[in-house]
């Protein structure tokens, strides 16, 4: 919009309306004297041109100017620049209508800002659900995982026990005559022994891990298979300079006590050698055991990983890996979780949470 364009018809208008009126008045009354005719014409044309001169310099005040502004203001809006505010200008009409752009502009920004909120929402809601499909990914492979090793364990556990019962069995005979024997034979009876030993404890791991154990649920006190466990250890924890901490207030819980006395002996057994030389502490409450130690905690990368079959961190020969897998496994037969984290005051934390008193389900 062009403000010399209006306002210049707005005039043009104006000075026609005050000649057409000069021309009728001529009309109607002719003037006498041709001179006083002229005279008057003149004055009709002065008072028109100011007439129209004035009605220019109002019209552009009070209209054009402001109009003027709100089709600026309205081809920013059109541009999406929406970040300058539309100014109140102009009075009557022309202010109602910087009001309305106003309103339009407000209205604008805040459905903006809305749908990017919605859009951030909706970006982090994709993450998050991105994240629950990865692990659920992740525990539906680790149970096929653990089914493939049920039905393998099942199939070759009995095949492998029994050759190794029979050489755990001759050996430990020849070891009972051990003073007839040359010390580099028992010595090496003994680590045949072993062997044979480490071999059943790992067909029997398997077979624990790959299916479901059976146990009576029946009412427990969680403190009595704490004091229990540590009983187990102390002597342990003695040779590798562990102080035990044991809080164990009256706890009772529905559960197999024999499958949670088993969790909780590995679970001191990992704290025990995590730690030599300092604390571990074991607490039980209603429906939870806890136990800490005070060694280097656990690594960014094994934290993750830390219940996974086969997955360990002692060297080689000293760990299956199925220790934690099994406590786990333990630990949803009877409802509940077990879990793991780091101490801010260093040291690692494991936490066994099943459900406390009747409502505990019962087990398969």
């Amino acid at each position: 919009m062009k403000r010399p364009g209006l306002a210049l018809k707005l005039s043009v208008l104006l000075v026609l309306g005050v000649v057409g009126g000069m021309v009728a008045d001529f009309a109607l009354s002719p003037p006498d004297d041709p001179e006083d005719g002229r005279a008057r014409a003149a004055i009709f044309v002065a008072f028109a041109l100011a007439m129209a001169f004035s009605a220019a310099l109002v019209l552009d005040a009070l209209v054009i100017r402001p109009l003027v502004t709100l089709a600026h203001h309205a081809d920013r809006l059109r541009a999406s620049q929406f970040s300058v505010p539309v100014p109140s200008v102009g009075t009557d009409e022309p202010r109602q209508l910087a009001l309305a752009l106003e309103a339009l502009r407000q209205q604008v920004v805040a459905d903006r800002e809305a749908l990017q909120a919605l859009n951030r929402e909706l970006e982090a809601r994709v993450v998050e659900r991105s994240q629950q499909l990865v692990e659920a990914r992740e525990q539906i492979v680790a149970r096929e995982r653990l089914a493939a090793v049920g039905r393998l364990a099942a199939g070759v556990a009995h095949e492998v026990n029994n050759p190794a019962a029979v050489t755990l069995g001759r050996a430990t005979l020849l070891l009972d005559d051990g003073a007839t024997l040359p010390p580099e034979v028992a010595a090496d009876l003994q680590v045949m022994a072993r062997q044979a030993q480490r071999i059943r404890d790992i067909t029997g791991a398997l077979l624990r891990l790959g299916r479901p154990q059976s146990g009576t649920r029946a009412p427990l006190d969680l403190a009595e298979v704490v004091r229990g466990s540590v009983a187990l250890v102390q002597r342990e924890a003695d040779k590798a300079g562990v102080r035990l901490i044991v809080e164990a207030p009256a706890s009772p819980a529905m559960g197999d006590a024999a499958a949670l006395d088993q969790l909780l002996h590995n679970l001191l057994r990992n704290a025990l050698a995590a730690a030599p030389g300092g604390t571990v502490t074991v607490r039980a409450s209603p429906g939870e055991i806890v136990v800490e130690d005070s060694g280097p905690g656990f690594s960014s990368e094994v934290l993750p990983r830390l219940f996974e079959p086969f997955f360990t961190t002692k060297p080689v020969g000293q760990g299956t890996g199925l220790g934690l897998a099994i406590c786990r496994g333990i630990a949803e037969e009877h409802g509940g979780t077990l879990t793991a984290e780091n101490r801010e005051e260093g040291g690692a934390r494991l936490r066994l949470s099943i459900p406390a008193g009747e409502s505990a389900p019962r087990l398969c």
